[in-house]
């Protein structure tokens, strides 16, 4: 935050002296600003891991055009040095530097006027770092920055976010670490299953931890007014060049902001390890199948697309050597590893072969590790039964929207109020958790306007279901006409229209949503209006929900029945330290091998190698007889 120019009642008495980089890696005792008016990476960590290895107090002021950059305190025990703070700047500039290049080096002019402020500041880290508060964490550093093109400072407190191989280096991963505990977990309300955890109950404790404009890990915070719901976007970038992040969706503000902040730390915690270090490199003929699970089992692309230029991965063979992760088989109770770009979906490094492309399906947050694998399975489930049923072009049963919920009649009158008509599919498959599908599609006479929308949620609960679907593909009809549409666009009919028949075109999300979108593509959707006429919800799942005493139990118990299924749970724990420790926030990959994984770009989808997609229909009485791969329609899927 910005705040007014003190640097007048900064008077140090005896000011530390400046001293340039070379002078300083000279110094093994003192105090000292050190002065970088040029300056490369390699020079932060040289400084950084001399200030570490001798006791000296060392605060670096450097340039960045404009913007002058006054500490951390560099000493030994340091909350954080100069690499990682530097790293996480310029990875939450949102990839616009290219600063993972080694001939990266940086400069400015400083600013003149402002010069004797921050030559003040930097004295008033090196004397006496400022009084911390007594809510701020004692394992965060202080930086200034003065803002020489609007005239103004602001301070920050920096952490090394995921870890730092220089000041804050990540435990190895191993076997015994992916231990998830079977620990009980009795619920105050049978009928919530999210944990009690004062700590990160307001929206203020998660802002204080996790936003920070300049370093991270959410960089920015934007509200939605005109949107079905108070709707907060928080964006987290880790110096990739698209922007994502977590989306909250509320009855005010506050709360959206906070469930926004949950989801964007899920995003963040499951793009890269950011709580252990991998280790593990080796083929799966090495490993064997009682160490590994078969990346056969995940589903692989299709061979017939091989080369494309929207696919990422290479070919599959069990000789082919890959980076492991260590999870924890619920199903086996003991670790297993995973291929390290399964368990998380974005592990930077062109050196580390993909076999196939992953998202974030799977990722989940809770207050307890029981909690983040139980949503985690919970959004598995979901994907995996919409994809079941658009692949194989089954109808569903459809349902009623519950009278008596005021959230739910309301998202349905707002859906018709914009000229489209709800309707809420029963995708519940061999997983047994309840999985709803809901569909809005247009009713009006505009050429142009999009057709239809489509979103999934699946709960322990149905009603929770129905209300994440609905309020979902709501947000993302009201949402609809802000999105741009003028040639060459994501929206943009035309450049929609090809994807019809050539299909390798689809390569994002925007593309699979808005190629069914298009007038067109309707016929590929009608199936999913042609199941019998609806029921209410009691009758699709009738007893349910089960009151839930203990979340473990609950665990165990979907594990048990998809065991029973031949299902195998794997899960990977993702836990951020500092999220874990100060805020009690617990996250978790759920992988289970056979399901159906949410893929985007047509190239990427793994349908092969999984015959729970040609059975599990059949043995639901969708088909008449079990199907064959070269049978099913394998259209882009709408999924958002």
């Amino acid at each position: 935050m910005t705040h007014p120019d003190r640097a007048a009642a900064v008077r140090p008495a005896a000011p530390p002296p400046t001293l340039t980089a070379e002078q300083a890696l000279a110094t093994t005792s003192g105090t000292a600003v050190v002065h970088l008016p040029e300056w490369t990476l390699g020079l932060a960590e040289r400084l950084s891991r001399h200030a570490l290895a001798h006791p000296v107090r060392l605060v670096p002021v450097r340039e960045d055009g404009a913007l002058t950059v006054i500490g951390p305190v560099l000493h030994p025990g340091a909350a954080a040095c100069l690499s990682c703070t530097e790293y996480q700047r310029l990875a939450s500039a949102g990839g616009r530097v290219p600063w993972q290049s080694e001939r990266l080096a940086f400069g400015g002019t400083g600013t003149p006027a402002l010069a004797e402020a921050a030559t003040l500041l930097a004295a008033e880290l090196a004397t006496d770092e400022p009084e911390h508060g007594a809510n701020d964490a004692e394992d965060c550093a202080t930086v200034h920055l003065v803002h020489g093109d609007r005239a103004t400072w602001s301070t920050h407190r920096v952490r090394p976010v995921g870890g730092c191989p220089v000041c804050r280096p990540l435990p190895p991963d191993d076997a015994e670490a992916a231990r998830l505990p079977l620990t009980p977990r009795p619920l105050p309300d049978p009928a919530v299953l999210r944990g009690p955890n004062h700590r990160a109950t307001t929206a203020d404790a998660l802002r204080a931890e996790l936003f920070d404009e300049r370093f991270g890990p959410v960089r920015r915070l934007f509200r939605t007014e005109d949107s079905a719901f108070a709707l907060t976007t928080a964006q987290v970038t880790d110096g990739r060049l698209v922007d994502d992040g977590g989306y909250g969706r509320a009855g005010d503000f506050a709360s959206s902001e906070r469930i926004a902040l949950f989801e964007a730390l899920e995003r963040f915690a499951g793009m890269r390890p950011v709580g252990r270090r991998t280790t593990l490199r080796a083929s799966f003929a090495e490993l064997g199948p009682e160490a590994a699970v078969d990346p056969v089992r995940l589903g692989l692309p299709d061979p017939a697309h091989d080369g494309h230029p929207a696919r990422r991965t290479v070919r599959y063979t069990p000789d082919l050597p890959l980076d492991w992760v260590h999870g924890w088989s619920l199903t086996r109770r003991r670790p297993v590893a995973v291929p390290e770009h399964v368990a998380y979906w974005d592990v930077p490094g062109e050196d580390r072969p993909r076999v196939v492309y992953e998202s974030s399906n799977g990722c989940g947050l809770g207050n307890s590790p029981q909690e983040a694998a139980l949503y985690g399975l919970f959004e598995v489930a979901e994907r995996d039964a919409f994809l079941m049923a658009w692949y194989a072009g089954t109808p569903l049963p459809r349902i009623t929207p519950p009278a008596d919920d005021p959230e739910v009649a309301a998202l349905v009158d707002r859906a018709t109020l914009l000229g489209y008509r709800p309707t809420l599919l029963d995708a519940t498959n061999d997983f047994g958790i309840p999985a709803v599908i809901a569909l809005c599609r247009y009713t009006g006479t505009h050429p142009d306007a999009p057709r239809t929308f489509l979103a999934a949620g699946a709960h322990h609960d149905p009603r929770a279901a129905i209300r994440s679907a609905l309020a979902e593909v709501v947000t993302n009809v009201q949402q609809a006409p802000h999105r741009a549409t003028a040639y060459g666009s994501p929206r943009d009919p035309a450049r929609l229209r090809p994807m019809l028949t050539d299909p390798e075109l689809v390569v994002t999300l925007d593309d699979h949503v808005g190629l069914n979108t298009l007038p067109e593509a309707q016929p590929r959707l009608d199936f999913l209006f042609d199941g019998p006429p609806p029921v209410d919800w009691r009758e699709r799942w009738p007893g349910a929900p089960t009151p839930v005493a203990d979340l473990t139990t609950l665990l165990e118990t979907t594990v048990e029945r998809l065991a029973a299924e031949g299902l195998e749970v794997v899960v990977v724990g993702q836990d951020e330290p500092g999220a874990r420790d100060r805020l009690g926030l617990h996250c978790a990959k759920v992988i289970v091998p056979g399901s159906l994984p949410m893929t985007f770009g047509h190239v990427n989808r793994r349908t092969l190698g999984l015959p729970r997609l040609l059975e599990v229909p059949y043995r639901l009485g969708r088909t008449p007889r079990p199907l064959r791969h070269d049978e099913l329609p394998l259209h882009p899927h709408p999924f958002p």
